[in-house]
């Protein structure tokens, strides 16, 4: 992985151990303000846009999430029909995921989000050296594992 990515990467888990450690809701409307979502529910829209089979188990390991919090977030997904849960024929304990049209319009929103924050990233550390990225790495992690513990 190259290096600004690496900073890119870091700051993004950073990003999201505070909003988990803060319990902070990061809210955006839809257009017709009608669905608040938090930056939890956001990735867990991206997510299940850019995998199949997704399942609380797959949301909680990728996004680094309890499976309470995941059900929580979920729960107001599929209220707001933005998220679909199905089940398989021989297993209806399992619930497995899928988006609506609605929450594919989101899953776009949010990716067109996520490449402007990178885009600036980018803008910002292409001023910075390979070695002051390592810093600012190295920054990063020790910032986000005092966060966990």
């Amino acid at each position: 992985m190259a290096t600004k990515e690496m900073v890119i990467q870091s700051l993004q888990n950073f990003i999201i151990e505070r909003e988990n450690s803060n319990k902070k809701r990061i809210y955006e409307k839809s257009e017709n303000n009608e669905f608040d979502l938090s930056l939890t529910q956001f990735h867990i829209i991206e997510v299940i846009d850019k995998n199949k089979k997704v399942n609380n188990k797959l949301l909680s390991e990728e996004l680094n999430i309890s499976a309470p919090g995941i059900s929580k977030a979920i729960k107001k997904l599929v209220s707001s029909e933005l998220v679909d849960e199905s089940y398989l024929k021989d297993n209806k304990k399992e619930r497995y995921y899928s988006l609506t049209p609605m929450g594919q319009k989101y899953a776009h929103v949010h990716e067109e989000l996520h490449q402007r924050a990178v885009n600036k990233y980018n803008e910002i550390l292409s001023h910075y050296t390979n070695d002051q990225l390592d810093t600012i790495v190295d920054f990063l992690d020790s910032m986000t594992k005092s966060l966990k513990e």
